[in-house]
């Protein structure tokens, strides 16, 4: 009988039991990534931001982050956000593995960093198969009717999340990333370029 329970116990830990003591799954890869060389023009700090970035949130379940910056210029970038499974500490909030193409961040400049910031709608609203609209979002989340509970000019509000992401010309293999969801939650991440060659 013993032998039975245990045998049991290691086929559910060998199955589907294992999502339930916290093992999560990893932010998705793209395959059509295109990442355009920087007008060398650009200021170094600038042209940095450019590149593919990992890491994880330093949440309870170590959010596993890639960020794929395809285009920037002095104001504004391409990128693609990916991320892997998570819960939300107040758990207002379990996405699954998944992706978006944010057309038109912020840049910020000044002397020795760049900054990239953009906000999103809830990660779980958006939707699967990958061709659903909801993967290319502007960056932005500008409602002032509240349909999705924010208030106009972002800052945090409720049902939307704020990313900035920052190179510093001192460091310019390392991205420091700072989140804000709608409940005020703060999470930091450092993120390594992903280096080229071994992809």
């Amino acid at each position: 009988m013993k032998k039975k329970v245990l045998f049991i116990a290691l086929a559910f830990l060998l199955t589907g039991g294992f999502m339930s003591v916290g093992l999560s799954q990893k932010a998705p890869l793209l395959s059509d990534i295109n990442i355009v060389p920087p007008d060398p023009s650009l200021p170094e700090e600038i042209k940095s931001l450019s590149g593919k970035w990992s890491g994880k949130w330093n949440s309870k379940g170590n959010w596993d982050c890639v960020i794929c910056v395809e285009k920037v210029d002095k104001d504004s970038a391409q990128l693609v956000y990916s991320w892997g499974e998570f819960t939300t500490a107040q758990g207002s909030c379990h996405c699954k593995p998944n992706w978006a193409r944010i057309q038109k961040a912020r840049v910020n400049y000044s002397e020795g960093k760049a900054i990239i910031e953009y906000s999103t709608p809830h990660l779980n609203s958006i939707k699967s198969p990958p061709n659903h609209p909801s993967h290319i979002l502007t960056g932005t989340v500008d409602d002032p009717k509240g349909k999705t509970g924010t208030s106009k000019g972002g800052g945090g509000g409720r049902g939307q999340y704020d990313f900035s992401f920052t190179v510093e010309k001192s460091e310019p293999d390392i991205m420091k990333g700072h989140f804000v969801s709608g409940k005020a939650s703060q999470l930091r991440i450092e993120m390594k370029r992903i280096d080229e060659a071994k992809n």
